[in-house]
């Protein structure tokens, strides 16, 4: 599932390229992708929309629209955008000559000089399709179909995005506001990271990557961290994040930014999906348990289980 830095890479991208631009129209493949309102609905009021702004708010994309619209996508675990130049044709007849592989694999693309059949399987799995005014097209494609893209009166944001916590990347999220948070929580650290609640756009990867920053094992209850312990890993969701952005997100799957192109992360992080490697840091095997049904990996060498016993997680 893309986390915060790869939305937030996309947010970036989408902020230089489509800021200003008017959605003539929008092409829905798959009618569940659209949340709310209902289909009829959400067309016809998204057409004609200039896109003013761009924004990220935890793992949801957030487009401002003319006349007082916001749009919310939560592209949950294959959801991606593409965004085609001018001059891509668009076919929808396989939903005529084979519905079921239509509501597989949705319409096609091509292009009239295209050689590079690579670039086309980018494609595939469209959902939805905005057509802007200048003649580009962003697409949403989504392999599993889990996303979900909402149409909402900008002053029921808050509403549609259900009571996320803190920005882990904004000043009011300090390692004295995580301290106050955990204190309050009993359970084991690693789902109390993964909780939107708590901290908004933090996800598997990088909570495990944050944990080993911090040097501190996932199954430890949250309320027993120390005051030095909260403030490392109150660096490392910083440190982990940033970094993560900077290098254009992680894609060791389906992630793939606007221009389709893989993020780097993946080649950097010490512990996520490194079960079995060598620690980078010391050495030991990277050892891998599943904690509220999420595969969690760290080093038992660098992130000793301290204080009660651990609790049953499988």
């Amino acid at each position: 599932m893309p986390e915060l830095p790869e939305v937030e890479y996309t947010a970036r991208q989408l902020r230089a390229s489509i800021i200003g631009a008017t959605i003539q129209e929008a092409r829905v493949f798959w009618e569940r992708t659209i949340g709310h309102p209902e289909l009829p609905d959400f067309l016809a009021n998204i057409a004609e929309r200039r896109i003013e702004g761009v924004r990220r708010r935890g793992k949801y994309l957030l487009l401002d629209l003319s006349g007082q619209l916001v749009m919310t996508i939560h592209r949950r675990m294959t959801g991606n955008f593409l965004l085609l130049p001018p001059g891509w044709e668009l076919d929808t007849s396989l939903r005529e000559t084979d519905p079921a592989a239509w509501s597989t694999r949705g319409p096609t693309f091509s292009y009239p000089t295209l050689t590079d059949p690579s670039y086309s399987r980018l494609m595939r799995y469209c959902r939805m399709c905005f057509i802007l005014a200048d003649g580009r097209c962003l697409l949403y494609t989504d392999l599993r179909k889990f996303g979900r893209i909402e149409l909402w009166p900008s002053e029921r944001e808050q509403e549609a995005l259900g009571g996320l916590g803190p920005e882990p990347l904004s000043e009011e999220f300090t390692s004295q506001r995580l301290k106050e948070i955990l204190a309050l929580r009993k359970s084991a650290i690693k789902p109390v990271l993964l909780d939107q609640t708590v901290v908004a756009g933090l996800g598997n990867i990088y909570a495990d990557e944050a944990l080993f920053y911090a040097g501190i094992h996932p199954l430890r209850p949250a309320e027993s961290l120390t005051t030095n312990e909260i403030d490392k890993l109150w660096e490392g969701i910083v440190s982990v994040l940033t970094s993560g952005i900077e290098r254009g997100g992680t894609s060791f799957s389906d992630y793939r930014d606007l221009w389709g192109e893989a993020g780097d992360n993946f080649n950097h992080v010490r512990v996520y999906q490194r079960d079995g490697k060598p620690c980078l840091r010391c050495g030991t095997p990277i050892e891998r348990i599943v904690i509220a049904q999420r595969s969690t990996c760290f080093c038992p060498q660098c992130q000793p289980f301290i204080g009660a016993q651990k609790t049953q997680h499988r």
